[in-house]
């Protein structure tokens, strides 16, 4: 893990936010409601695989970056204000540049603000996490990419035209069952066929049997291997299949096999204290946060101190075969491998949840790492991602 993470978890916030140049201040339930108000009504969140292409830096000046670090961190924690962000930021350059930002509230009611420990759900990152699990599978001989998904859904028409590898690289056609903009994940609601039927007090098993359903019940959207369509719908039924190849439910199996053994103990699908509470989120987005709803897709809750340990840890600590490695870095022709977009040697993914928003992007040497976690929903994370790396432009290397 990154030295200023290991640092902040050994002193008092109050000091690590003093060191890092930026604070967080508590904040009343007023003076978020006040600055609900005033926020933008409209927030341009990008799909993961366009985050900040245009200010698409290829190499940095990292010793000018190391002697610019103060001006870096003023200019950066302008931007954090400007943008009214609240949530959680990392990010790293080389090996002398680290940036924190711990901002608003996780429970503004018991006057508790957000910080690397708080948890958020992290929306579509969850599924390279689900690809990991899978390829695992794979490693182990329980599953191959070639099995067709009639193996698990035997009553689905189309299971025997679709596989595995369909599945995690989203070529199947299947439609998805949660409705996205085309610009924005900020728009991210529940089918209008299953939204009246997804219910705060269903069980797990409940909502996920009502999502399961129509997906099963849907005609494709193309013939399975002919095209790419970004759906939710695919990464939910590899759960399914995860639970059914390990013999082990999809939350005992990520835990043994992917979260345990990178030490990701903040990381799962069960909301507990730590969990940031949202704010302004709409009431149908919300939704999918509900028990069974996210589930292998986007359901995962997890912060800033596991998701490093899953960059430090997903292709370094041999929990896959270096063929599975291999696979999760390489992109198809569409750009898109495993729950990840890649460009050259970046993986990103972001995601969002009803007032939670989130995005991941890391190069694979991790010689640079962004990590952004909210839980307001006027937070523009991949906005504010762009305007660090537009002002770090003037630092790459000639």
């Amino acid at each position: 893990m990154s030295g200023l993470i290991k640092t902040i978890i050994c002193v008092p916030l109050a000091a690590c936010m003093l060191l890092c140049g930026c604070g967080s201040e508590q904040e009343s339930q007023q003076e978020t409601t006040a600055e609900t108000t005033a926020a933008p009504t409209t927030v341009q969140v990008k799909p993961a695989g366009t985050i900040d292409e245009a200010a698409n830096v290829k190499h940095y000046d990292f010793l000018s970056i190391k002697q610019k670090t103060n001006e870096i961190t003023s200019a950066f924690n302008d931007y954090v204000s400007e943008r009214r962000f609240k949530g959680v930021i990392y990010t790293k350059l080389g090996n002398d540049f680290e940036y924190l930002s711990t901002t608003g509230s996780s429970d503004a009611i018991n006057h508790k603000n957000n910080s690397i420990n708080t948890r958020f759900y992290i929306g579509s990152i969850t599924e390279q996490m689900t690809a990991a699990a899978v390829l695992s599978l794979v490693d182990s001989g329980k599953l191959s990419l070639d099995d067709t998904i009639d193996k698990f859904f035997p009553d689905y028409k189309y299971g025997g035209d679709i596989t595995v590898d369909n599945l995690l690289n989203m070529t199947s056609g299947i439609p998805n069952y949660i409705v996205r903009s085309d610009i924005s994940d900020m728009a991210a609601n529940l089918h209008i066929a299953i939204n009246d039927e997804i219910k705060e007090d269903n069980s797990f098993e409940e909502n996920k049997s009502v999502i399961l359903d129509w997906i099963l019940s849907q005609d494709l959207h193309f013939e399975p291997s002919t095209s790419f369509e970004n759906s939710d719908s695919n990464y939910y039924l590899l759960g399914d299949i995860i639970a059914k190849a390990s013999s082990e439910s999809y939350r005992d199996y990520m835990y043994s096999a992917v979260f345990k053994p990178l030490a990701m103990n903040a990381t799962s699908c069960e909301p507990d204290d730590k969990l940031a509470l949202p704010y302004d989120g709409d009431s149908e987005g919300e939704k999918l946060c509900y028990s069974g709803v996210g589930y292998s897709a986007c359901g995962m809750i997890s912060n800033i101190s596991d998701l490093l340990k899953w960059t430090d840890g997903i292709f370094y600590d041999k929990i896959l075969s270096d063929e599975s490695i291999n696979k999760m870095r390489t992109s198809k022709e569409n750009g898109y491998s495993c729950g990840m977009y890649i460009s050259g040697d970046r993986l990103s993914a972001s995601g969002r949840c009803g007032a939670y928003s989130s995005i991941l992007s890391y190069n694979t040497d991790k010689s640079e790492i962004f990590v952004s976690l909210s839980n307001y929903n006027y937070s523009d994370p991949s906005y504010l991602r762009g305007l660090f790396r537009k002002y770090l432009s003037k630092f790459s290397a000639r």
